[in-house]
């Protein structure tokens, strides 16, 4: 295997596993456009870093496009932010006239809206989907997030997934956010750590961040706040709840104990 230092995915979205094995589990994927940084190797696995928000894990080689560090450096700084807005789409390469079908939310590197091409290091796709600049996006802001929130319902809950097929609860926010200019970390717990403590779910606002802790007092869980008492969150499938001062009430019960409040800023 070639020497690898950086990389980018180049299919909708690839697994991270935890160890070096397609049966591993998977902590996180990596969606088309992301960048990784190889920090260790094994046979045909690597162990990468990923580029947007530090999370590690081990990838198969085959799945990605090996970047040389100029190339990476030009990925990093560029200041496009298009991204796929439709369900589900279509990019080619325009090489060889391939085909990759591609979801929401996925980044489309140096994206020049006049002739819809854009670039994975030196290989030149067209996208074939819906796309739009999160400037453009961010202006609906908290309406805009979640019409969008609205569209995922009913989609699977997936631990470590973060694509629109298949996902989990922080994969489910940050995947939402980031579209609209806000680039959270991958776990709730870490979400957590961000923007600004909203005292009580009275002076919320929708869009705001709902956090959820296990009886150890670990944030474990984290929605997106609808108002009127609603939240949109993944468990099991992504859905709407009821949810009070104590947590979210479903099928008859509180299946998840409220504990913190965030506004990150999307108003």
């Amino acid at each position: 295997m070639d020497e690898i230092r950086y990389a980018v995915c180049a299919f909708s979205h690839i697994p991270v596993r935890k160890t070096v094995s397609d049966a591993s589990e998977m902590v996180t994927e990596l969606l088309f456009g992301d960048l990784c940084v190889v920090i260790d190797r094994y046979k045909n696995w690597l162990k990468i870093e990923n580029h947007l928000d530090g999370y590690t894990g081990w990838i198969d080689s085959k799945q990605v496009l090996a970047l040389e560090e100029e190339a990476f450096l030009a990925h990093a700084s560029d200041t496009t932010r298009f991204f796929t807005t439709g369900f589900q789409g279509e990019v080619e390469r325009l090489s060889d006239q391939a085909v990759f079908r591609i979801g929401m939310g996925c980044r489309l590197p140096f994206y020049n809206p006049g002739n819809r091409e854009f670039r994975l290091g030196g290989v030149q796709y067209r996208c074939r989907t819906e796309a739009e600049d999160t400037r453009v996006l961010a202006r609906s802001g908290a309406t805009g997030l979640l019409e969008r929130a609205g569209s995922l319902l009913n989609t699977p809950y997936l631990w470590g997934g973060k694509s629109c097929f298949a996902l989990d609860c922080s994969g489910f926010t940050q995947l939402l956010y980031r579209m609209y200019g806000f680039e959270l970390p991958r776990d709730a717990s870490q979400q957590a750590a961000l923007g600004t403590d909203v005292p009580m779910l009275e002076e919320a606002r929708a869009g705001d961040l709902l956090f959820f802790d296990n009886p150890d007092g670990n944030i474990v869980h984290v929605g997106i706040y609808m108002g009127n008492g609603r939240i949109i969150h993944s468990s099991g499938f992504v859905r709407m709840d009821s949810v009070d001062h104590e947590g979210i009430w479903a099928s008859g019960r509180y299946s998840h104990h409220l504990r913190l409040l965030k506004d990150v800023g999307l108003h």
